[in-house]
């Protein structure tokens, strides 16, 4: 197994001279615990979670027996790679071979040194998982069915949503928005002073989600 950092935009590589002992990343959803009223606390599917590790690697004065094939035995030249990347925000690949783990990150500073008068640097480094921010469209066919048209969802016109039994504003916001944690704005928005308290009949108005 080996630990490899690879830059989207240059294609240069690194490859950790030495594998640390362990390794561990989080992936998943966030769960948001909501107490609602008379009912008790309801759990709901949050946002797509990004991980935030720190992993530390021992960067040898010279090539070893235990060290990568290819290491030049340079440590400051790997730490310098390091923080430009850093410096830079550059997009990089967390590549952990033998494991699915390939994933978008940045790095955050990295800290460096050395401890036992050996010459061998230690490197700690920040790995925050990077997600493109892109607008959400949505294909509209014409009238005559023989063209279509990307529409962002934030200019659609806005909507009423007539309360019935069993509704939440967490639900509503996810069916008009996608995003059922929109529903605290979506409460100031029509002057719902409790997010949690909304009664059947009652009228939602679910505006452009940039007027949110």
């Amino acid at each position: 197994m080996q630990i490899v950092f690879r830059s989207v935009k240059t294609n240069t590589q690194l490859t950790m001279p030495v594998t640390p002992a362990e390794f561990a990343v989080e992936v998943g959803r966030n769960v948001t615990v909501l107490d609602m009223s008379q009912t008790g606390e309801a759990a709901f599917p949050g946002l797509l979670a990004l991980f935030d590790e720190q992993m530390e690697f021992l960067l040898p004065a010279e090539a070893r027996n235990y060290t990568q094939g290819g290491y030049t035995g340079d440590p400051y030249a790997m730490v310098k790679t390091l923080t430009d990347w850093s410096e830079a925000g550059e997009v990089l690949r967390l590549i952990v071979t033998d494991t699915p783990v390939n994933f978008p990150i940045l790095l955050g500073p990295v800290r460096y040194g050395e401890q036992d008068g050996t010459g061998d640097v230690y490197v700690r480094l920040t790995l925050r998982q990077y997600r493109e921010l892109a607008a959400e469209t949505s294909e509209i066919k014409s009238a005559t069915g023989n063209k279509t048209r990307s529409t962002s969802r934030a200019q659609q016109a806005a909507r009423v949503h007539t309360v019935v039994k069993g509704d939440t504003l967490w639900g509503i916001a996810r069916k008009y928005y996608g995003d059922g944690a929109l529903c605290y704005k979506l409460a100031k928005y029509n002057g719902i002073k409790n997010a949690n308290l909304i009664y059947p009949g009652n009228k939602v108005t679910c505006p452009d989600k940039s007027k949110l």
